[in-house]
């Protein structure tokens, strides 16, 4: 149904209609069908709302392209999907871009005039994205100055696999200097890795679409500044997952595509990525590569500093954020189940107080609900100055060793900075899992709050030691007995 014949349709409503079409339709079946399903003019729909002035239709727009469309076309990793996606969303971006005096400017740089000349773009880049034998007609530069990385966004899949993709580069061009273009709070991770730097760049995650589309004009005044002989862009929400170009040679830029193979058992995103990247790059497959990170100065100093604070009776870092989307987090009760247990088997705590007055608030109450207190760190002086911690950098040798529960208030940097003294990591699906693994710390994760029975598989983390992830389904995670499964894999602290 075409928005011509349903005017009344919402935006969810729009998505929900490309959706059903798309369910059970193999790739060929929607590369010849979609131009006559009407799912371009929802696609038109959605635009209109996602970009509009009116802040209640925007706001209704955003969620269902997002949560509604994206998300959904893209988390159950298929071919068939990816193609919807590739089709739809290039029609929602020329939509707004060619209102918009500058992304419009911005694409006739690349030719692009219409919407026809951006799919063929679009087209051209997913060649070599979804296997790397139909790439073999791109030949990559045999050596290169300067490579840039597009970060995914979202930290932990920068851990999980942007960090890949910095190891490999590395091993394929060891002289290069590699550019990792995204978040400032990526330095501190990221910055000691042998010639990696990172170039700080935002993402708009407010205002209408086309302020986040916005985001691609930055991204192409940084390609300007560095002149990059290689762009890698690991389905990077700053190119929106290859529709958006970003070099003009398209010989000059990879695109990977988180996609699982047909009618296969689901697999991990990291060993898939770390595949591909060898294939790519002219690699050794074996040994395969782990995330992992490498700390600035400033974060490194800080790791040691706590390392020598906190002393040597086992501690064991808990992180229970759930990135904005509370599906993913247990009840309360099993929260504190989980906290007593680590007591009970010998642990200390290292708990992150999280950011904001609500993470702040919801770690008041956890700790009231347990009737425990905790040792307040922080990593500032202005913070330390609000009562919400001791400031680190004032912290003597052993002086946090007698503290049974000890709260982090600070940056990413600094929790995985604390997080690397720990001897086992506890985690919700989000950032903190990874960093564990990726640092080699042990971790138990307690995964809830999925849609797609595979997503726990694609998403668990990697890294050089013991990964326990225990799935609870959505509609159980209220029972005391699927907690008791996270319990068993607590072990007694060594």
């Amino acid at each position: 149904m075409t928005t011509a014949s349903a005017p009344s349709l919402s935006p969810a409503e729009h998505a929900a209609a490309i959706i059903t079409w798309a369910a059970g339709r193999d790739v060929a079946a929607i590369e010849s069908g979609i131009a006559d399903s009407g799912c371009l003019a929802h696609a038109i729909a959605l635009a209109d709302a996602a970009d509009s002035d009116d802040e209640v239709l925007r706001a209704a727009g955003l969620g269902a392209l997002f949560a509604g469309l994206v998300e959904p076309l893209n988390d159950g990793f298929t071919p068939a999907g990816r193609a919807v996606y590739a089709r739809v969303f290039t029609r929602i971006v020329y939509r707004v871009a060619a209102r918009d005096a500058a992304l419009a400017a911005g694409l006739r740089g690349f030719g692009i005039t219409d919407e026809i000349s951006l799919l063929a773009r679009v087209v051209r880049a997913r060649m070599g994205a979804s296997s790397p034998l139909q790439a073999a007609a791109l030949t990559l530069p045999m050596t290169a100055e300067r490579i840039m990385v597009l970060s995914r966004v979202t930290i932990g899949a920068d851990v999980l696999l942007t960090s890949l993709a910095l190891q490999r580069l590395r091993q394929r061009f060891p002289a290069a200097d590699i550019v990792l273009l995204g978040d400032a709070k990526l330095g501190g991770l990221f910055g000691g890795m042998p010639g990696v730097r990172v170039k700080p760049i935002s993402y708009a995650r407010r205002g209408p679409l086309r302020a986040r589309l916005a985001s691609w004009l930055t991204v192409l005044a940084a390609m300007h500044a560095e002149q990059p002989d290689l762009v890698l862009a690991p389905d990077s929400r700053l190119d929106q997952l290859g529709i958006l170009p970003v070099v003009q040679d398209p010989l000059r830029y990879l695109l990977w595509e988180n996609l699982q193979p047909d009618g296969q058992p689901r697999q991990s995103l990291a060993k898939l990525f770390d595949t591909w990247l060898a294939a790519r790059l002219g690699l050794d497959a074996v040994p395969a590569v782990v995330p992992a990170l490498g700390f600035d100065q400033e974060t490194a100093a800080v790791a040691k500093r706590l390392a020598a604070a906190c002393g040597k009776i086992p501690l064991a870092a808990v992180k229970l954020d759930h990135g904005g989307n509370p599906a993913k987090s247990l009840p309360r009760a099993a929260e504190i189940a989980l906290l007593k247990t680590l007591r009970e088997r010998g642990w200390r705590i290292l708990l992150d107080r999280g950011f904001g007055p609500e993470e702040l608030a919801n770690s008041d109450a956890l700790l009231a609900a347990a009737g425990w207190t905790a040792t307040d760190i922080c990593d500032r002086a202005a913070d330390a100055a609000k009562n919400l911690g001791r400031d680190i950098a004032t912290l003597a040798p052993d002086s946090l060793a007698d503290a049974a529960v000890i709260r982090v208030h600070g940056s990413i940097a600094t929790w995985a900075a604390a997080l690397a003294h720990c001897r086992l990591a506890l985690s919700y699906d989000s950032v903190g899992h990874h960093l564990a693994a990726a640092l080699g710390v042990p971790v138990v994760v307690a995964f809830t709050g999925y849609a797609d029975p595979g997503f726990p598989v694609a998403w668990q983390p990697r890294g050089n030691n013991a990964v326990t992830v225990v799935q609870i389904e959505t509609v159980d995670k209220g029972k005391p007995e699927a907690w008791a499964r996270v319990v068993a894999a607590i072990p007694a602290a060594v």
